[in-house]
């Protein structure tokens, strides 16, 4: 005889998945390395930066400084302030160890700059208890980088990096689900992700300071005033904020630009600059697996006046023939006032992933094909020459293989209008893009 066994779906013993998303941010991160490398400016008013405030310390936030702050409206504002100029590669070894640590925590991480995403939903089983877990967390990275980290726990990426803010510095904040509608309410709309300087000026002019007052416009209404930014701003000021944690950032643009100690007029000087800074720029898509479509070269006169023209490129390139050709010819189109410039950068946008394989064309002619086979044997010349030249790079400094052009401002002749100096790292600028 058979038994005849039940059919009834079993009752799941434990609780669906909860979304639980980590924000970790190193605190004031360039200073706080700057201070760990030398003991003597532990507990001092320390800026890094180079003509603006790239970082500061808190001991130099509690005179009012700031990041994009000018130097010297920063010295005015606090006279023992002891500026460094940093160095990109220092803090992005250090910023790599804590992106180590979280991947050993996280099944999956978003990284920036100076901050990860872990989600760290389904980890239920793994971490009963996150708060402690993050705790040891943060403990991990203190051992091992000597940096303080702040932490927030939420349910997406945007309540996580709102909580995080609350507990700065080296602390740890979590949030409840039923505490968000709490937290919203009483929230400035400058706190709120997304909402800029700009985007605060419109918002401040209708009336609206608070989170609660935004709720007030609909979505169309939202959409109108802000454009796609409206839209989203409208889901983020009622807690929804549907972004994936992804494995990596690709940035809207990359920049590079410097100012001047003293204003230039000389051609060959700007066009150097210009150079070097595209070179830069190109490199950094290279390291990222990234291209660009789009290209601008902005500058500002000695008189205040600022200038910005753009183009696309007639395919996504990281290479430097192509972005350096367009940023001069973009150059050139501008040199039409008499007067010196103090300010010159290139903006690489519309970027994206460099994919696997091109799309080839179907249909073409023998000379296309010609022309086609030609320009791909010159783009592959051209790609294994950079990928030696980053190779190079990479192990001995930016500043171990310079162009033609970029040591005539090294020499500083009579041709130039400035010297510049270097290290490993490549030119030494006046004000250089640590936050880019």
């Amino acid at each position: 005889m058979f038994a005849i066994l039940s059919c009834r779906p079993r009752t799941m013993e434990r609780n669906p998945m909860r979304p639980l998303v980590l924000h970790v941010d190193i605190d004031a991160f360039f200073a706080s390395v700057e201070q760990l490398r030398n003991p003597r400016l532990v507990n001092q008013p320390v800026a890094v930066g180079s003509g603006v405030i790239a970082s500061c310390s808190y001991e130099a936030r509690q005179h009012g400084l700031r990041a994009g702050m000018p130097l010297g409206k920063a010295l005015r504002r606090c006279p023992a302030l002891i500026i460094v100029r940093g160095h990109e590669a220092v803090y992005r070894c250090y910023a790599s160890r804590l992106f180590e640590i979280c991947q050993r925590w996280s099944p999956l991480i978003e990284e920036h700059l100076d901050e990860a995403y872990c989600d760290l939903s389904g980890t239920e089983r793994l971490y009963p208890q996150p708060a402690k877990a993050v705790t040891r967390l943060r403990e991990e990275v203190k051992k091992s980088t000597g940096l303080t980290v702040t932490a927030g726990l939420g349910r997406n990426r945007m309540f996580a990096r709102l909580i995080g803010k609350f507990h700065k510095p080296d602390g740890l904040g979590s949030i409840e689900p039923e505490q968000e509608e709490a937290l919203l309410k009483k929230l400035p709309v400058a706190q709120l992700p997304g909402v800029g300087p700009r985007t605060e000026q419109i918002l401040v002019r209708l009336g609206i300071e608070t989170v609660e007052q935004m709720r007030q416009l609909s979505r169309p209404a939202l959409g109108a005033l802000l454009g796609r930014n409206g839209e989203i701003l409208y889901e983020r000021c009622r807690g929804e904020d549907h972004r994936s944690i992804g494995g990596r950032e690709i940035p809207r643009t990359i920049q590079r630009g410097t100012s001047f100690d003293e204003d230039v007029s000389c051609p060959r000087t700007l066009e150097a600059m210009l150079e070097y800074l595209c070179e830069r720029a190109a490199r950094n898509l290279r390291q990222r697996g990234l291209e660009a479509r789009g290209i601008a070269v902005q500058v500002v006169y000695s008189d205040h006046v600022r200038d910005r023209r753009r183009i696309a490129l007639d395919r996504p390139t990281c290479l430097d023939p192509p972005i350096l050709e367009a940023a001069l010819m973009l150059l050139r189109s501008m040199q039409n006032r008499r007067t010196a410039l103090h300010f010159v950068g290139v903006v690489l946008d519309r970027i994206r992933a460099i994919a696997p394989a091109q799309q080839g064309v179907l249909f073409e002619t023998a000379r296309e094909s010609s022309e086609a086979n030609g320009s791909g044997r010159e783009h592959e010349r051209c790609k294994r020459l950079f990928e030696q030249v980053d190779r190079i790079r990479a192990r001995h400094g930016h500043g171990a293989l310079l162009r033609g052009s970029t040591l005539a401002l090294l020499q500083g002749d009579s041709s130039t209008a400035t010297k510049l100096h270097r290290d490993r790292h490549g030119l030494v600028l006046r004000s250089s893009c640590l936050t880019r």
